[in-house]
């Protein structure tokens, strides 16, 4: 196992650094020292100030997202686990105290795995990332049925995190959505769900697992209606790509639903798995297969081919933007970009324009330390020059300018640059521009005596020898006081060094007592005024040396002075009582408050007052220098919407270079700021791509040749995000209901208010509302064959949102006739009769055929008829029935039944029977000829009708037949 560690401590820079940005005192000593294969114990020392607690990031080179803890300020060691073997992470800790935090110190290690003959995940050095302009909307589709697998589903997650971590995720870059399959489709996360990269990759590695069929048809048909649209987020202008990952044959048509949603520009990348049909995997995928079909035996063998789809997915986003702008001007990019200026929180960046038709630029600066804050500035089409601020000391950024044309960026021009580390300078002669009034107030009581005397004029010729001594530079005046002041010499008496230091040396011993707030009250009276060379908006600096405690109160007069803007510094020798000091000068007392032991030791302390006192007139001239560049005036805000809002402020009375706007979520203290560079002609500013009901801090700079002026502050709120409902469809139609489902309407919906109407106008407005914020809801006791018209809106707190609208037509009243009765049945008829069958009955089809088995035959009659006559049937015979009533949509369920004619194999050797007077006659039937009663009766009697006056009945051989 290995650890490589590299911290970044300099304590003497800290505290200067505190000095000027009052940072908190850092943590010191990082240490690791690991536990096993996934945990490392992490200890580091508690810096000595009060501080509440500090804030560890730990992240990796690989796409886990980061990790952040908070612990309290009496914890001084942790553990970081489940660390992953050969990958490479950067830990991070500093301290904070309230809003303030102080700089970061870093680690970085790795656990090398002891399993050196098993298979060792790579370090993701390797991993590849997509070009900065590939940006799309990318869907996955995952196959979640029983066939994949809990254990297998894994493999699945860490494709889907590898894939989707290539890209550059934000709302107005990459954005991903996960759908996952089976018997039915749900979305995971839609795409306008996660815009940082580290929540996308958390929510992949949380994705459940669903099991059921495989039913890709159906699914791949869910993504055109539900995912690829633009209620759902999906954007015009962008490359659209889905990535269908699929175990199996599906259970349903792929192929018509795939063409659909290539045809509205998708491009379509198949991974299939273990029992995936190669080609139905064709069906689904764009073309060429070769670059967009994929298939490996096995789950752990996805990653053989990651790197390949990874690369074929990207380069695909890059042409579909190639095409999108295909028949226009292509966004040509900015040239020459050059970096100077370059100071240890700034730098300015220039370029010669972009040749094409551009709508602006995008300037990222991204520092090269990990964890460190980005920068990401949008400028207009018309600038070719901006200075970049609020940048980090000894920090390499890679500098990034695209053209931008709409949301579509050109091809980033690069460049790379360092900031300088912060200055530290041992005199005050840091330019031509340095200028202060600076005032020694020296303790001349007799507890001082000759002999130390002399040593505290060696003391203060090192002192002056740091300034840049002139009129119209840096002025020193000397004061001793005992029980009085005196003035040795004013701040416009002596105009070079020369002379300043000749009259320190001279100057006399006065001795006397110690009256030190009596002498501060001189110096703001008598020292710090034009008569005596003191100068309006100069920084201000006074340093007072005394070696005891004063004999008068000092506190008032040393509040007074400071009131005035007037830096306190205080150095104490020998008796010197150091909470008087402190009450004195001002704070922070580590920079402002000096001691010595006696006067010998001076020289250990002039290198630190000196450093201490010019860093602060650096600090006053850049506040001074800030006064006198008007910001603008007057912000005040308009158009407000959801998601973003108009500032317009009114221009100073100054020749303005350019506007900086800077803006970020009030509640955000910490956050970073978005940056938007409006040129000096133009005073409004719309902030795009805000969150709704959320309160921003807005802050307008002016900026100048000489740097920015303060800002002009003020805060606005978005309104609730509104808006329809999308893809309203009408599902589950019957003769009564039908289901209406939406995609919800975006912001805080409370609940879905419908009403609906038949179209014919004839029925009464019906009202509807969902329970809280469902997307879907049946409406019941509808007419049949009615079409409706149903109205669906949004409410939300503030009121109903817009409404949209979808017609939905409830199906016909089918039905079965009932009570089927057979009745008249001859050797060759039977008749029907039935209970009519529900609604409007077009006819009704009446099929029979012998229950033995034969040929189905069938006849109509009129829907308003409920009886008919089968003809022509076979004697004794028994057959199955079947009534259908035919609507104009489509036919009911058959009823039933059964019926048998009567027998009839012929009437031969029949005795005719007078049943008053017996046997009368046999008839004989003719070969071929059918015998009725009529043939009966004219064969008994020669005449049809007069021959007999009783019954009759014939005989067949063997038994009674019937009567006649």
């Amino acid at each position: 196992m290995k650890i490589r560690l590299s911290l970044a401590l300099a304590a003497f820079l800290a505290a200067l650094l505190s000095s000027i940005d009052a940072q908190v005192e850092p943590p010191s000593d990082l240490k690791f020292k690991i536990l096993n294969e996934n945990t490392v114990e992490m200890s580091w020392v508690r810096p000595s100030v009060m501080i509440e607690g500090f804030r560890i990031q730990v992240v990796s080179d690989a796409d886990e997202p980061a990790r952040y803890l908070s612990l309290g300020a009496e914890i001084s060691t942790t553990s970081i686990t489940n660390l992953t073997p050969d990958l490479d992470y950067t830990v991070s800790i500093n301290s904070y105290y309230g809003s303030e935090e102080s700089i970061p110190i870093y680690g970085q290690l790795t656990i090398q795995s002891s399993n050196t003959s098993g298979r060792v995940r790579r370090p993701h050095s390797e991993a590849i990332k997509c070009s900065v302009s590939a940006l799309a909307d990318l869907v996955f589709l995952v196959d979640g049925s029983w066939s994949v697998g809990r254990e297998n589903f894994k493999h699945i997650r860490s494709f889907i995190g590898a894939l989707a971590g290539a890209f550059d995720i934000g709302e107005d870059k990459t954005r991903v959505a996960v759908v996952q399959y089976s018997t039915d489709t749900r979305t995971e996360f839609p795409l306008t769900r996660y815009t940082r990269r580290g929540d996308l990759l958390q929510a992949i590695n949380s994705l459940p697992y669903k099991g059921g069929n495989t039913m890709t048809g159906d699914a791949i048909d869910y993504l055109m209606k539900n995912i690829f649209t633009e209620a759902a987020g999906s954007r015009k202008g962008f490359p659209k790509v889905a990535m269908i990952i699929t175990d199996g044959k599906s259970q349903d048509p792929v192929e018509e639903h795939a063409e659909k949603l290539r045809n509205i520009g998708v491009e379509i990348f198949v991974l299939g798995i273990k029992g995936a049909d190669e080609d139905e995997l064709r069906e689904i995928a764009s073309k060429p297969h070769g670059k967009h079909v994929y298939n490996v035996p096995n789950f752990d063998l996805i990653q053989e081919v990651q790197k390949k789809i990874i690369t074929e997915v990207c380069s695909g986003v890059d042409e579909q933007l190639s095409s999108l702008v295909s028949g226009e001007e292509m966004v040509e990019p900015a040239s020459n970009l050059q970096v100077t200026e370059i100071a240890s929180k700034s730098m300015r960046v220039t370029w010669d324009p972009s040749p094409g038709e551009i709508t602006g630029y995008k300037l990222t600066l991204i520092p090269m330390v990990p964890g460190m804050k980005r920068q990401e500035l949008y400028i207009g089409p018309t600038q070719t020059s901006i200075n970049a601020r609020d940048l980090s000391p000894e920090t390499e950024y890679e500098i990034s300018l695209f053209a931008l044309k709409g949301l579509t960026p050109s091809e980033p021009i690069l460049d790379l640059a360092k900031t300088q580390p912060v200055r530290v300078s041992t005199e005050c002669s840091l330019g031509v521009d340095v200028q202060a009034d600076v005032v020694l107030l020296v303790d001349g009581s007799y507890s001082i005596g000759l002999k130390n005397f002399a040593k505290v004029r060696a003391f203060l010729e090192v002192l002056v020898t740091s300034f840049d001594i002139g009129p119209n530079k840096i002025q020193i005046s000397l004061v001793q006081y005992s029980r009085d002041p005196h003035t040795e010499f004013a701040l416009n008496t002596h105009n070079d060094i020369n002379a300043v230091v000749k009259a320190v040396r001279n100057f006399p011993y006065r001795g006397g007592s110690t009256n030190t707030g009596k002498a501060m009250t001189y110096v703001r009276e008598r020292i710090f005024i034009p008569a005596r060379g003191a100068r309006d908006n100069i920084p201000r600096v006074m340093v007072l040396i005394t070696d005891g405690k004063s004999s008068d109160s000092f506190k008032d007069a040393a509040t007074k002075l400071r009131n005035i803007d007037v830096e306190i510094f205080a150095v104490g020798v020998k008796d010197a009582v150091r909470s008087e000091l402190e009450a004195i000068a001002n704070p922070p007392a580590d920079t402002h408050v000096y001691e010595v032991e006696d006067f010998d030791a001076f020289q250990r302390i002039s290198k630190e007052l000196t450093q201490s006192i010019c860093l602060r007139i650096e600090q006053e001239l850049l506040k001074i220098k800030k006064k006198s560049l008007l910001p603008p005036q007057d912000l005040r805000f308009s158009e407000i919407t959801s998601r973003s809002f108009r500032a317009t402020w009114t221009a100073p009375a100054a020749a303005v270079l350019s506007y900086l706007v800077r803006f970020r979520k009030a509640e955000d203290v910490t956050g970073d700021y978005v940056s938007l560079i409006v040129s000096g002609d133009t005073t409004t500013s719309i902030l795009p791509n805000l969150y709704p009901v959320t309160t921003y801090e807005v802050n307008v700079f002016s900026q100048y040749d000489k740097g920015d002026s303060f800002p002009l502050t003020g805060e606005e709120t978005t309104l609730e995000e509104q808006g329809p409902v999308g893809n309203l469809r009408v599902t589950e139609e019957t003769t009564n209901s039908f289901r209406v489902s939406w995609l919800a309407a975006p912001g805080s919906v409370i609940r879905y208010r419908l009403s609906y109407v038949p179209l014919s106008g004839t029925g009464e407005i019906l009202e509807a509302q969902t329970i809280g914020a469902e997307t879907t809801i049946v409406l019941q006791e509808l007419f049949p064959i009615t079409t409706y018209r149903v109205y669906v809106s949004p409410e939300y707190a503030s009121g109903i949102g817009n409404e949209m609208l979808v017609d939905g037509t409830t199906k016909e009243a089918w039905g079965s006739p009932r009570d089927l009765r057979v009745f008249e049945e001859t050797i060759s008829t039977m008749k029907l009769a039935w209970q009519a069958a529900p609604g409007n009955v077009l006819q009704y089809q009446i099929a029979y055929k012998p229950a033995e088995g034969g040929e189905r035959k069938e006849i109509f009659v009129k829907g308003d008829t409920t009886r008919a006559m089968l003809k022509n049937l076979q004697p004794a015979t028994e057959y199955e029935l079947f009534v259908t009533a035919q609507y104009s949509t489509g036919v009911g369920v058959p009823l039933l039944g059964t019926g048998t004619t009567l027998e009839g194999a012929g009437m031969f050797g029949l005795r005719c029977l007078n049943e008053d007077h017996g046997p009368t006659g046999k008839v004989s039937k003719n070969s071929g000829a059918r015998t009725t009663s009529a043939t009966v009766e004219k064969a008994l009697c020669g005449s049809p009708f007069h021959c007999f006056s009783g019954k009759f009945k014939f005989y067949r051989r063997g038994g009674y037949g019937g009567n006649i």
